[in-house]
């Protein structure tokens, strides 16, 4: 039974003894030349070996440099030193040239196997079967020409305890030391060291690899600082938002604008997300938004911070994706045949290829917004943002913040971090300003200042903003008269009237139009169903003051009550007293208003969200009109 000794351990007398013996019997059986070395033993050929070496460079590395210290402590001319791998190949032999000549002569040289049932036993064999460091002397060797030398191997391990190869010094046997072991074995737990320290720089420096292509990758900048606000990292995204690339190990004041507080970080973290920066200065004009997180060590020190930020354009793209405002009409939406219709569409056609500013005219329910996104969809800035926005539906209190935006802190209950306008989020695109005929006076001068500047101030900001989002504007209300009136200002008028659009009421267009949307209306919701005879009589008899939207509503609630595939005119529900020629109410256009209104209370019985449905306009409008007139229920 073989002797069993601790992998890496140095064996006692008795055990070193036991397991010389032990080795002679195998080397016996084996066959090995006790007298000379075997002429035929395995040896790599010149690009083998050197293939061996480029496989162990790493380890050689090492085994060279401790070498030299080694000959520090021993001559080069009284001892030799090499290095076989796990499977016994010498790949290097150090030491001076005399004693180098004759350990060739007993086949110790580089390119040879030294194995137990190469060589027999020697100390490099016998370390390689049993993975312990050993010393032999004299008789200790098998073959007799090493029996005048003293040699000592140690192991050398590396990753999981797995061996490398031995290392091995020898020389003339009047030189024995009882420490030469100890030395050799030290040096072998040297190597493993520096092999082990080796090992975590190159995996740390993989680590560090990965994180940075993870850091590279991101869809957005990253910057990381140090607790002196020093910029230590920025990939290349960071880069391009913030236009430098050299801001790393600079302070983050470079910046300008952008404060940061890391003692502020780490105690309020929430109030440092989704922040807005914007600076500007002779080399840059960047506008994004950012947050900062702390970081925090092991123990519970703030090493410094790390921010994430996103150009303003990104959000814009963002913010569109999520409303929903991308816009889907084109040219191709516009039906219709009738010469108004047909003149409408070519003008608008014209608009799209300009960048000035529209003004669309026409009653409620025309499809002014329709021709607002097919202007854009038909112009260079298809790809850019659409941003609608409703000026009579919106409070006047709360347009401004809508139309501008507004910084953190601006007034109570402003969102943190602030929030940017339509005009920011329609930069490079266009902003359709919808019933602008409907907007309070203090906001026409603020809108107006926009048309003349290109800059937009968001409420509580120091800086404005610049903005060239085209401005598309809308409205039913007859603008030269509501100048007249004084209740739209004149220079804004003139600013928005560039390129006026009427689009004609439905009742204009004629029945041909009528029927051709009709038809459309239906087929789009029920192809298999069919108008009957009185059925078009009363589409085409009827006035349609809500003009095709109301039209197209019409349809789908007779779809709703029809019970069969055939549409006829008690389906369809258009009143009588509507019907026929168009209602004509004397006086003003205002007092038209008051009494139209007044007459759809009455039908509704005051349901405002009716009254509005039916009228066309939002209910915040109608409740505003219902206010001035007086009509509120008693």
């Amino acid at each position: 039974m073989e002797t069993t000794i601790p992998k890496g351990t140095i064996p006692t007398p008795e055990q070193m003894k036991k397991v010389i013996e032990e080795s002679h019997r195998r080397s016996e059986a084996y066959g090995i030349n006790s007298e000379f070395r075997d002429l035929e033993d395995i040896k790599l050929s010149s690009s083998e070996l050197e293939e061996r070496r480029l496989e162990n460079k790493d380890v050689l590395d090492v085994v060279f440099a401790t070498i030299k210290e080694f000959y520090d402590l021993m001559s080069p001319d009284d001892f030799l030193v090499g290095f076989a791998d796990n499977e016994g190949y010498i790949l290097h032999l150090a030491g001076s040239d005399e004693p180098k000549l004759r350990s060739a002569a007993r086949q110790f040289a580089p390119g040879y196997r030294w194995t137990e049932k190469d060589v027999g036993t020697t100390a490099t064999s016998l370390c390689l079967r049993l993975q312990v460091s050993i010393q032999l002397h004299s008789t200790d060797h098998f073959c007799k020409r090493a029996q005048a030398l003293i040699s000592s191997a140690a192991p050398i391990f590396g990753h999981q305890g797995v061996l490398q190869g031995v290392l091995v010094v020898f020389g003339d046997q009047s030189l024995v030391h009882p420490h030469t072991l100890i030395m050799i074995t030290s040096a072998a737990r040297s190597i493993e060291r520096h092999l082990r320290l080796l090992r975590r720089n190159k995996e740390m420096s993989l680590y560090i690899g990965f994180l940075n292509s993870v850091i590279e990758s991101s869809g957005t900048g990253l910057l990381t600082l140090d607790k002196d606000l020093i910029i230590r990292k920025i990939n290349r995204q960071g880069k391009e938002i913030l236009q430098s690339d050299e801001l790393e190990g600079k302070a983050i004041s470079t910046l300008g604008d952008l404060d940061v507080d890391l003692k502020s970080i780490q105690k309020h973290p929430h109030r440092w997300k989704n922040r807005e920066c914007h600076i500007q200065d002779e080399n840059r004009d960047v506008h994004f938004f950012y947050s900062a997180q702390p970081v925090i060590s092991a123990d519970e020190k703030l090493l410094g911070a790390v921010l994430d930020f996103a150009e303003f354009n990104n959000i814009r793209k963002l913010y569109n994706r999520i409303s929903g405002s991308k816009p889907f009409f084109t040219f191709d939406s516009l039906i219709g045949t009738s010469p108004l219709f047909f003149e409408a569409v070519e003008l608008a056609k014209r608009a799209s290829q300009s960048n000035s500013t529209v003004l669309l005219l026409g009653e409620t329910g025309t499809g002014k917004e329709l021709f607002a996104q097919a202007i854009h969809n038909g112009g260079q800035r298809t790809e850019k943002p659409f941003v609608p926005i409703n000026c009579g539906a919106i409070p006047g209190e709360l347009l401004e913040s809508e139309l501008f935006g507004y910084v953190e802190g601006a007034f109570t209950g402003a969102l943190k971090g602030g929030r940017p306008g339509k005009f920011a989020l329609a930069t490079g695109g266009t902003i359709l300003l919808d019933e602008i005929g409907d907007m309070p006076h203090d906001m026409q001068v603020k809108l107006l200042r926009v048309l003349q500047t290109g800059e937009v101030q968001p409420i509580g900001a120091r800086k404005v903003v610049q903005t060239d989002a085209r401005i598309i504007a809308s409205t039913h209300v007859d603008l030269s008269q509501a100048v007249g009136q004084n209740k739209f200002r004149q220079d804004l008028y003139y600013r928005l009237n560039i390129l006026q659009i009427r689009i004609p009421s439905l009742r204009e267009r004629g029945a041909e139009d009528i029927m051709t949307l009709a038809n459309y209306f239906l087929k789009k919701n029920d192809p298999q169903c069919r108008f009957t005879q009185d059925g078009c009589d009363s589409l085409i008899s009827y006035n349609w003051p809500g003009n095709v939207r109301e039209l197209e509503n019409t349809i789908q609630r007779a779809l709703h009550v029809s019970d069969s595939k055939k549409i006829t005119g008690k389906d369809l529900g258009i009143s009588e007293s509507s019907s026929g020629e168009k209602i004509a109410y004397p006086g003003t256009l205002q007092e038209m208003e008051q009494k139209m209104i007044s007459a759809i209370l009455s039908e509704t019985q005051s349901n405002m969200a009716e009254t509005a449905r039916r009228l066309g306009i939002s209910r915040a409008t109608l409740y505003r009109k219902v206010k001035q007139y007086g009509l509120e229920r008693k």
